[in-house]
């Protein structure tokens, strides 16, 4: 078993971590690689081809380090297994307490949880970018900026909103940014998307909740401030008028490594008790 060890080690306990991680994995015969350089800016190729190269990656750090580790993964079709070495840690499978859990790798003793990615297009003008959020994908204002936008749902013409903003959330993105604009908690092993609105001017303000088949395509109209599109907590994108956004259901999975049974619910009661 060849494990790509990816940590973060701007978190206070990863280094600790790290060290533990790697001792457990080596005294079970696995070949750990460490692979610097993945976060803090685009991924460095060097450290890409040796997840490549590995069976499974280790992500050593808090729900920010996994989701992008994740993402690396989902693209190289390769299971990934977060350690918390954060504050929350939604997205971990393994928490300090457990490392002695890794030895179970060795004998690919686990069961894997698949999740749904979310792409986003941007089309502006000529250009096109193109986006994999594991999270959110939120569209919205400068400080204390209203602005409007044209959401269209599937074929139909599309309606035009007033809001400070909005966001697209998947499943695994239901207990972030989307739980605390009034999204719901949705099982991250479902398909959809989330759609909820940022203080909108509105007498009606609920969340929606899509079928992963769904496309939202969104036009951002003149507005009085500027308009961003982040993604996963990345660097912003500023957009411009006549910008045409796309929603949809991603063609990668993210495949999680889960090596305990216990529940998401019991996880979400107790990771939301300890963050108050």
């Amino acid at each position: 078993m060849k494990i790509a060890v990816a940590p973060n080690l701007v978190k206070r306990q990863a280094q600790a971590c790290t060290d533990e991680a790697l001792a457990i994995l080596r005294s079970c015969g696995c070949q750990a690689v460490l692979a610097d350089g993945l976060y803090g800016g685009p991924p460095a190729r060097e450290a890409v081809e040796a997840v490549a190269a590995c069976d499974l990656l280790l992500a050593i750090g808090g729900d920010g380090t996994i989701i992008c580790a994740a993402k690396i993964a989902a693209r190289l079709d390769k299971p990934v297994l977060g350690i918390n070495a954060g504050k929350l840690g939604f997205t971990a499978g393994v928490e300090p307490g457990q490392l002695r859990l890794l030895s179970r790798l060795a004998r690919r003793d686990w069961r894997e949880e698949r999740r749904m990615t979310l792409s986003v297009t941007v089309n502006s003008g000529d250009s096109r970018k193109n986006f994999l959020a594991l999270n959110d994908a939120v569209v919205s204002a400068e400080l204390a900026k209203i602005i409007e936008y044209k959401m269209a749902i599937g074929t139909n013409p599309g309606y035009t909103y007033r809001a400070d903003g909005f966001m697209i959330a998947t499943p695994t993105g239901s207990t972030a940014y989307s739980l605390s604009a009034g999204g719901p908690v949705v099982e991250p092993v479902l398909d959809c998307m989330i759609y909820t609105p940022i203080c909108p001017h509105s007498l009606f303000n609920r969340s929606v909740v899509f079928a992963p088949e769904t496309q939202l395509t969104v036009e951002v109209p003149r507005n009085r401030g500027r308009v961003f599109l982040t993604v996963d907590g990345e660097a912003p994108l500023e957009l411009r008028e006549g910008d045409r956004l796309s929603f949809f259901k991603g063609e990668r999975w993210a495949r999680f490594i889960k090596l305990t049974d216990n529940n998401f619910y019991d996880i979400l009661n107790q990771k939301l008790l300890e963050s108050q």
